[in-house]
């Protein structure tokens, strides 16, 4: 880690934090986190909460994060769902979806003023698949003809498997996206999640700021660090969940900055 790097912190207007593992471990704040985002607020920095997981709405973050005591509003939530929609707006405006997601995500996507299909013989602009915790083969099957007869799709997050409580997994996303591509032979038109740089989009939209202005706060090395060195955001690694050292030092991800607590960029602010 270069000294300068930790100098760049001062440049930064905007945090985007991943939460389990950065902020929370389950429903418990990490000890030390406590008043953080007060005194962040207080030294005049933007944050946003940042996850992948479509299948929730802005409210449940807001409620979990909430009775933890971070204090955060829906707009400074950021989801997948957020930026698939960001995209679509800019591309396709009018656009009518087939949605694979649980209701939550399609009621972020409605919100964004599109048009939600729900039969093959509708006319549909693309196929939405999203964190479908209440996928029917019926909704995939409709899915994948619409795919077969040439209707693009998009994915909200590429992760395989989301984790539960217990250190179990249940498959995610990715694992929809492997499924379909076996049954169709084509890959996504693009996925917005992170690592990819479409929420780092949505938030220069949204902010007006520029690249190295905002920073990536987070646990993951194949998520969180790799969607800051992939989109030229500074990436800060912290050790308070998933990756250790020995991972950075054997992985090809490498962090601009190693902390050992979040709470430890307000030293450099």
């Amino acid at each position: 880690m270069k000294e300068n790097n930790l100098l760049r912190l001062k440049n930064i207007k905007c945090f985007l934090f991943d939460m389990d593992g950065t902020i929370n471990l389950g429903m418990e704040l990490i000890p030390g986190m406590e008043g953080f985002f007060d005194k962040l607020k207080e030294a005049g920095r933007k944050y946003y909460l940042v996850t992948n997981n479509s299948s929730k709405d802005h409210g449940h973050y807001v409620r979990k994060m909430s009775a933890m005591g971070v204090p955060v509003t829906e707009n400074e939530v950021l989801i997948s769902s957020d930026a698939l929609v960001a995209t679509l707006k800019h591309t396709k405006p009018q656009a009518r979806l087939f949605v694979l997601g649980t209701p939550e995500l399609k009621t972020v996507i409605k919100r964004g003023g599109f048009t939600l299909t729900s039969r093959l013989e509708e006319e549909t602009d693309f196929v939405v698949v999203g964190f479908d915790q209440t996928l029917t083969y019926e909704t995939l099957t409709i899915a994948c003809r619409l795919i077969d007869r040439g209707v693009p799709y998009i994915a909200t997050h590429p992760d395989v498997r989301c984790p539960i409580e217990g250190g179990e997994y249940i498959p995610d996303t990715g694992a929809f996206l492997s499924c379909i591509k076996t049954a169709t032979g084509k890959e996504p038109e693009y996925i917005t999640g992170k690592p990819y740089r479409y929420m780092v989009d949505a938030v220069m939209d949204r902010t007006g700021l520029k690249k190295e202005e905002i920073a990536m706060v987070g646990d993951r090395l194949m998520t969180d660090i790799r969607f800051g060195t992939d989109n030229g955001i500074l990436s800060v690694l912290v050790l308070t969940g998933e990756a250790t050292l020995e991972d950075v030092e054997k992985g090809t991800v490498k962090p601009d900055i190693i902390l050992p607590h979040a709470r430890e960029i307000l030293k450099y602010l």
